[in-house]
Formats: C-alpha cells, structure tokens, sequence
C-alpha cells in the first residue's frame, strides 16, 4: 500500500509518499517537489504500477508545501504581474538552504533514503520549475537530477542571468556560477502554446525556454544528461505537468531502456 506520511519540518508541511515496496532495510532516490508533490500525488498509483512492473527504479516524494510561493520560488525581488498584486519576494535562496539544512537531513534521518547526490533529485512545475534550476546552481552537489516543467523563464531579468549577465537587485549582485554538469541530469519541458494568450512577461514563455536550453547546452551537460521535450498542444495545466513528469521519470529511472535514447 502506498503510504502518505505528513510531517512538519522547519515550518514547512511535508508530504512523505513511500511507494508500496517500500521496504526500511533498502535505500530509496528520493524526489524533493515543490508545491506539495501534487504533480506526483495526481498520478501516484501508475507511478507506483511503473515501480511494482519493474519499468523505474523505486523512489521517495518529498512533497514541499510553500509558505508563500511568490516568496519562496522567486530568486530575486520584481514586480506583480497583475494590477494590485503583491510583488515577488525573491527569497528562492532562503528556502532552498533550509530545505538542504534541514528537510533533507530529517528525511535522510527518518526515512530509508540514500543521500547520496546521485540519488538525490528535485523538481517543480512553473516557478517550482524555476527554483528547482536555481537549485542546481546554488547546491550542485546536494543534487544531481533536474525536473523543470514549464519553468517560469519569463520571470524578469531570469534569461538574462543563465545568459551570464550580471543581475542587481535589492542591493545584491547575483551572478551565474560555473558548476561542474559533468554528472547531472535536466529534463526540461515546455508546451508549445503557454503564454500564447498572455500580454505580460509570460508571452515570452516558450521563446525563453527555449533559449534557457541553449544555455544549458553551453554550461556543459552532457548529451544523453539533457532532454528537452515539448509538446504542440502543451498549456500551462496539471494535465501536462503529471504527463511529463511521468516521461521524465521514465528517462531519469527507467530500468529497462536506462540506456537508450528516448524520444517524446
């Protein structure tokens, strides 16, 4: 039986989702998701048929709640989008230290983990999608696989940091560093018609995905480390998100095409 454990960790609600193998004398991947885990909570039970059939490797969702999500998923201050509304926060730094400080040594402490970075991967959609790529920035060794659906690229002055650019804000510089991509994995995704409707930043959404993977491709990835999928009639929705994240799951931990090149 798939298992739901509930934990609060460092303020944060935390959504533990053992598979139904799971056993406590192994060592389990485990996946740190933003946004709850609800990407993997809407297509829990065919990911758990995809373990029990011996398609993936078996793994453990930490599913992350934000406290405030403009705050927590955003890596520099900028404007609201929308008339009236509270602007981005810009703490993506904050949020991301107390989730390697202290959720994933609770979770590595109370649960069959290995904590190696090898086993270690994070992933969002959106924003969360944005700050699991500042995650490898910011804790390339803590991590080593990246799952970006429809990350938030138009966030402003983001291209422009991947791009090498150097980025002022609040009295802060934040500058790209050189990170050694030799052994991570990215899978990105985007549809091709978010932000097609949109007359903000976001129109820019599938421009900037695209050349945001132009970037990845020069920080050094490895071919067969980095997929970028789309899709024609991809919008900006969970129907997609949970879709491709199970693709992404299939080329991350597929045991029985591990080692084959895989086209979505």
């Amino acid at each position: 039986m798939i298992q739901y454990l509930d934990e609060k960790i460092a303020n944060y609600e935390v959504c533990v989702i053992l598979p139904s193998s799971y056993d406590p004398t192994k060592k389990y991947r485990t996946i740190y998701m933003h946004d709850g885990g609800e990407t993997a909570k809407q297509a829990v039970n065919y990911i758990d048929h995809l373990i029990l059939s011996g398609q993936i490797e078996p793994f453990i969702v930490i599913g992350i709640e934000p406290i405030d999500r403009k705050n927590d998923y955003t890596p520099w201050e900028a404007p609201s989008l929308a008339r009236h509304a509270s602007s981005f926060e810009g703490q993506a730094q904050v949020y991301l230290h107390t989730l390697v400080s202290e959720i994933k040594p609770y979770i590595d402490a109370h649960y069959a983990t290995n904590p190696e970075p090898s086993h270690t991967a994070i992933s969002g959609c959106s924003l969360g999608g944005l700050v699991s790529l500042f995650a490898s920035y910011y804790y390339p060794d803590v991590f080593h696989q990246y799952i970006s659906l429809s990350a938030s690229f138009w966030y402003e002055d983001v291209l422009r940091y991947l791009q090498g650019e150097k980025i002022e804000r609040q009295g802060n510089i934040h500058i790209k560093p050189t990170v050694n991509r030799q052994d991570h994995q990215l899978y990105l995704y985007v549809g091709e018609l978010e932000g097609i409707y949109k007359e903000t930043m976001q129109k820019h959404m599938v421009d900037y995905t695209k050349k945001a993977h132009l970037e990845f491709i020069k920080e050094g990835y490895l071919e067969p480390n980095l997929l970028f999928a789309s899709d024609p009639e991809g919008t900006h929705d969970d129907l997609f998100f949970s879709n491709y994240f199970i693709q992404s799951l299939r080329w991350l931990f597929g045991i029985k095409n591990k080692n084959e090149t895989m086209d979505y």
